[in-house]
């Protein structure tokens, strides 16, 4: 006679991320009641505690330092997902055949899709 399968429900506790590492930090008390800015980019700060499941964090644009942060409410950022725009920049995109350089065919890219993504102008304004 066979046994049926019993399947787990709990997922395996998060991994604490590095000193150092790129993480995606959801604050969930600004998630829960309605905050904008309640997911944030952050970088792991050196640790000062022993806490497995709490990391100390920088945000990236306000440099505020979030202390005890929840891992479990962190993601790592991919290094490759990151770079993704650099790797796959045509390198021809002057359009004279010349190659570019990765950096400059990078900006060149930037530069064409800040023009796409810029608002329409304004229509002129009659006296």
């Amino acid at each position: 006679m066979q046994q049926p399968a019993t399947h787990s429900s709990t997922t395996p506790a998060p991994v604490k991320p590095t000193p150092g590492t790129y993480v995606l930090f959801r604050d969930m008390d600004r998630y829960l009641t309605g905050h904008p800015d309640h997911t944030q980019i952050c970088k792991v700060l050196v640790d000062s505690h022993h806490r497995e499941d709490k990391a100390d964090l920088v945000v990236l644009v306000t440099r505020e330092v979030i202390r005890f942060a929840p891992v479990v409410f962190m993601r790592p950022l991919d290094p490759a997902e990151l770079m993704h725009d650099i790797d796959t920049a045509p390198l021809d995109s002057l359009g004279d055949g010349r190659l570019m350089t990765a950096a400059g065919a990078w900006l060149a890219a930037q530069a064409r899709q800040a023009k796409t993504n810029s608002p329409a102008a304004l229509p002129a304004v009659r006296d």
